[in-house]
């Protein structure tokens, strides 16, 4: 069984009987992830970690994962860095009012 879904590829496979997980790959056939911590590596392709009872509970998972950007090519470090270097920090605390001070 096997759908694509945002521009990604997701494949149902029983891997036991009545164990089901699901592979997530770029439709496009390029790498999932560029990891670069010591060395440079690439992730072509995910595997759900948790077997589920059905090939479509498998599926929904990955789809979680795409949903939730775990393939996204932008890091939080490279998000942060482009902020600096528009002179604009990230503040989600940040307010629109004014502040007025505190007077005792």
């Amino acid at each position: 069984m096997a759908m694509e879904y945002k521009r990604f590829i997701v494949k149902a496979f029983e891997r036991e009987p009545g164990k089901w997980r699901a592979s997530v790959e770029r439709a496009n056939g390029k790498v999932l992830l560029k990891l670069i911590v010591h060395r440079r590596r690439t992730l072509s392709n995910f595997v759900t970690g948790m077997d589920a009872k059905a090939a479509e509970a498998a599926m929904r998972m990955a789809i979680a994962a795409i949903d939730a950007n775990a393939f996204s090519q932008i890091s939080n470090k490279d998000e942060l860095q482009s902020s600096e270097s528009d002179g604009k920090l990230p503040n989600p605390g940040a307010s629109s009012r004014p502040r007025t001070p505190i007077t005792s």
